[in-house]
């Protein structure tokens, strides 16, 4: 298994719950997953090719806030936070404190969403 991995899921198939380690981001390539908050009984939200989620595991660890499952047929691109990080080092320069700063907008943009 490389850093950058494409996994299919079927209708319904879980990727993540709230409560697990997060250790992946992922980027949708077809398909929708939906996040959801099982305790609270609520959907935060649909996403669907080309959105990203889980961006938390890049960032710092940590643990999942809700789940994921997939909504029909999807395929995500699954990215390890040590695999990415492997890659940003090689790679260096601008890249790396772009990423990480668009990763950190984009998670305080889903806190004040949630």
């Amino acid at each position: 298994m490389s850093a950058f991995d494409p996994v299919t899921y079927q209708d319904g198939q879980v990727l993540f719950e709230a409560g697990d380690k997060a250790e992946k981001f992922y980027v949708i390539k077809s398909g929708k997953v939906k996040i959801v908050s099982r305790a609270l009984n609520k959907e935060f939200a649909v996403l669907s090719e080309g959105e990203s989620f889980g961006e938390q595991s890049l960032l710092s660890g940590g643990v999942r806030g809700a789940a994921a499952e997939a909504v029909g047929k999807t395929v995500c691109l699954e990215i390890t936070a040590n695999g990415l990080r492997s890659l940003l080092e090689k790679e260096g320069g601008l890249a790396k404190s772009v990423l990480e700063a668009l990763l950190l907008q984009l998670s305080m943009h889903n806190s004040i969403r949630h």
